[in-house]
């Protein structure tokens, strides 16, 4: 008798311990391996260049890029020297609200893609994602990136090595001109390519 009420109290344990676990909510662990650079902010839910959004882990939606796991970076730019002159004239630029690259920026995407390529396999590459001072740090955090990671996608295409390629996001932290006018606004919203020395 006392061997069956063990049975039976053994085996609703077990179900209710199965039952437990299959209602903890899954994390899935997104955090795209890029050493650090640009996984700030938050996102998921409507995007303003008009798709849905995927939550990445503690990073923003993004929306306007195709990743594959095999072509995700995964090297550390901690301590590393960066040259910021050498693509400075491509600096591309962004309109209000939005991360999808404008034709009028393409060639200077493909000229950035074209002398990445020179480098040797030591250099990186940093996009760093910008917005101008409108909308919240949370909202611009998220567009800085999306904004970077479809100019590292243009760079991909060109044919520059994907695993060398970072992305980072600033929102409205770093602007390029100071003001409260679209001239400013307008050099704000921008992506920087910056080469990173080998160690």
């Amino acid at each position: 008798m006392k061997t069956s009420k063990l049975s039976v109290l053994f085996v609703i344990a077990v179900a209710l311990t199965l039952t437990v676990a299959g209602c903890k909510p899954k994390i899935y662990d997104t955090n795209l391996g890029n050493g650090g650079a640009g996984r700030t902010g938050s996102g998921g839910g409507k995007d303003p260049d008009g798709g849905l959004t995927t939550k990445f882990g503690p990073g923003p939606g993004i929306t306007d890029t195709k990743l594959n796991p095999g072509d995700l970076p995964d090297t550390d730019l901690t301590g590393r020297r960066q040259n910021r002159d050498v693509f400075q004239n491509e600096t591309a630029y962004f309109e209000f609200d939005r991360s999808t690259v404008k034709s009028t920026e393409v060639s200077k995407i493909e000229a950035v893609a074209a002398k990445f390529k020179t480098f040797s396999a030591g250099h990186d590459l940093l996009i760093e994602g910008h917005c101008d001072e409108r909308g919240t740090e949370e909202y611009n955090r998220s567009l800085g990136e999306r904004r970077a990671l479809a100019l590292r996608e243009y760079l991909i295409n060109a044919g520059a090595p994907a695993a060398r390629i970072h992305t980072k996001s600033f929102g409205k932290d770093k602007p390029a001109a100071l003001g409260h006018d679209d001239s400013a606004w307008s050099k704000n919203r921008r992506g920087e390519f910056i080469l990173v020395l080998p160690r």
